[in-house]
């Protein structure tokens, strides 16, 4: 061959285009992982049971990937990956949607702009985000043939007047209900990509709560894929459930997996053995063009996803339902599931109330202080007292009703009795309730203002239940005017607001707590029926507000529901001293001023119970 066929060859070569790759091969050919976003910066090596994940992403027979999944399974850089494969190998309008605007900023920071830093495919194809150069911003970015826009859910701009290829959601489960009032972030990204027929939508998150969940409901219409692995001893397939992971005697160190044909004890150093001869499997039909995978920690390689670890934390969350949750969430990629009502019933509590052996009035030994919550109604006052252990372990102490209207000042007068008489613990220590919540919301809101003047150095607190998703147990105190009998007072009075809602799932999560503990509900024996009936007269339904789901509170019947109300502000009671108090530090505070004689030990005024006085109505 000539060296004019040589040149010729060499010239024609420089127009070949380059191999088609899937993503897997060009992430192992090309990909680097970033130090400061990766414990372990280097070149990228794809794990077993990514291969399909990211394989499907640029199989051109589907057109939609969704993947259910935990935290520690490297999804955050499959959609880098998928972003450099575009950029790099197939240009194409790419949209990146994350839950907030900020999250999109904080995304391209972290993420993308190392990852166009150290990948050498890339560089130069993406110049750096200047706020002046409209082209390349840092939520908005142009290479050649293509350009990446970076988006926030709650905005509804992002979603407007662009046609995208390829639309990735990360985190949908963390999107807001509606871009604004446009309407579902999905629809509206899915929307953008019409005028494609090679179009690729691509939804990942960790799942939340069951009925809301939407990459639940994704998932559900998909393939609906799992990772199947053999067992080492009998070679059986099948996929990692977390149910089938055992430990002895509360011991993490003894976690192991038992295969669910042969029973056989399986060491967690057997994981990678297993995983590197898994494969994804359907687990219903599908079309082909939607494929699903879920995935979990327990495949994961990264040292703090060994069997042992995942152990571990379930122990220490197994006794908070809200910690419990965020295990199911996070570590197993499951959905929760949280209807209460269905779970909790009043035989059951009284059940378990019988296996007590503390009395009324008698607050046990672990009690560090008391609460109470006080339901104001037209001809009475029904209060609930609970004494707070160690890590909220809570314990009914008594159930008081002082009959007649709270419009006559001898009901208030009972109310004083109850708050100035201390309750005197199993192993002698005098008690006197630090903080007493007393609901507003009636129809005697002023008198219950003026009492709550008036007895504020006794821990007296006015309070109105909120029913809004997301507040906290007790918010930041309101100024109200108090205008008894057309007559003003000065100052007025403080108004607590209290985050209801969330205050009756967290309880009633801890209802199903089956082992005393941190977060453990205590009722004494003698507690009778029709009270664990108002405690579970309410339950959790589905609603749809503006086409949205959401879940409320209802009554079952028209049965009072006073004892679950007077627990709600006896709790909301408990974050009153929270506010007052370095929450980290409180029990050893109560545990010091609870050992005889030392109380001048506590040395600041704040922390010194107020000198109690018989109260003179004066409003």
């Amino acid at each position: 061959m000539s060296n004019i066929d040589l040149l010729e060859k060499k010239a024609f070569l420089a127009f070949k285009p380059p191999k088609k790759l899937t993503l897997s091969e060009w992430a192992d050919e090309n990909a680097f992982l970033s130090a400061e976003s990766s414990a372990e910066g280097g070149r990228w090596r794809t794990l077993p049971y990514q291969k399909g994940m990211m394989d499907a992403i640029t199989d051109p027979a589907v057109e939609q990937v969704t993947v259910m999944k935990s935290a520690r399974v490297g999804y955050s850089k499959i959609l880098n990956h998928v972003i450099g494969y575009h950029i790099h190998q197939d240009p194409a309008p790419i949209m990146l949607v994350q839950p907030t605007i900020e999250d999109a900023q904080g995304y391209s920071k972290e993420e993308i702009a190392p990852m166009l830093r150290d990948t050498p495919v890339l560089k130069g194809l993406v110049s750096e985000a200047k706020a002046k150069d409209g082209a390349n911003t840092i939520l908005q970015k142009q290479f050649p043939g293509g350009t990446l826009s970076l988006v926030g859910a709650n905005s509804p701009r992002g979603f407007r007047r662009v046609s995208r290829r390829i639309v990735l959601f990360d985190e949908v489960d963390g999107y807001p209900p509606s871009a604004g009032s446009e309407g579902d972030q999905i629809k509206l990204g899915i929307r953008r990509t019409e005028y494609y027929w090679n179009r690729k939508i691509v939804s990942g998150s960790t799942p939340t709560v069951k009925d809301f969940s939407r990459i639940q409901r994704m998932y559900e219409q998909s393939n609906a894929q799992r990772f199947y692995v053999p067992c080492p001893h009998c070679g059986h397939m099948q996929y990692l459930r977390w149910a089938q992971i055992k430990w002895f005697d509360d011991d993490a160190s003894t976690a192991c997996y038992e295969c669910e044909k042969c029973n056989e004890h399986i060491s967690h150093a057997k994981k990678r053995w297993m995983v590197e001869r898994g494969e994804w499997r359907e687990t219903k039909p599908g079309n082909g063009k939607h494929v699903g995978f879920h995935i979990w920690a327990a495949y994961s390689y990264s040292p703090n996803a060994a069997w042992s670890n995942l152990v571990e934390e379930f122990l220490e969350a197994k006794h908070d339902a809200e910690q419990l949750k965020t295990f199911v969430n996070t570590i197993l990629g499951e959905v929760w599931e949280d209807e209460y009502a269905s779970k909790v019933s009043g035989d059951s509590l009284m059940q378990r109330a019988a296996e007590e052996t503390y009395k009324q009035g008698s607050p046990p030994a672990e009690v560090l202080l008391l609460t109470c919550g006080c339901d104001c109604q037209d001809d009475r006052l029904s209060m609930s007292v609970w004494g707070i252990g160690r890590d909220e372990e809570m314990y009914l102490v008594d159930r008081i009703v002082l009959h007649g209207s709270p419009s006559r000042p001898e009901v208030w007068k009972q109310l004083d009795e109850v708050l100035q008489n201390p309750y005197e613990t199993e192993d002698g220590r005098k008690l006197n309730i630090e903080v007493c919540c007393i609901d507003s919301g009636g129809h005697h809101t002023q008198e219950v203002y003026g009492y709550s003047r008036e007895r504020a150095a006794m821990g007296v607190i006015a309070i109105k239940g909120m029913n809004v998703k997301g507040k906290p147990p007790l918010g930041k105190p309101s100024k109200v005017d108090i205008n008894f009998k057309g007559r003003a007072m000065k100052n007025g009075a403080q108004l607590f607001p209290v985050g209801v809602d969330g205050v009756k799932s967290l309880l009633f999560g801890r209802l199903k707590h089956n082992d005393p503990g941190p977060g453990y509900l205590h009722f004494y024996p003698t507690v009778g029926p029709d009270y664990f009936a108002e405690l579970t007269a309410e339950r959790q339904l589905l609603r749809y507000r503006n086409g949205f789901p959401e879940r409320v509170w209802v009554k079952k019947s028209q049965s009072p529901n006073e004892a679950l109300d007077e627990m709600v502000y006896a709790y909301a009671a408990l974050h009153r001293l929270y506010q007052k108090y370095d929450r980290r530090s409180i029990w050893e505070q109560f545990e010091r001023r609870n050992e005889p004689n030392k109380a001048s030990q506590l040395g600041s005024k704040q922390q010194k119970r107020p000198n109690r006085r018989n109260f003179v109505q004066n409003w």
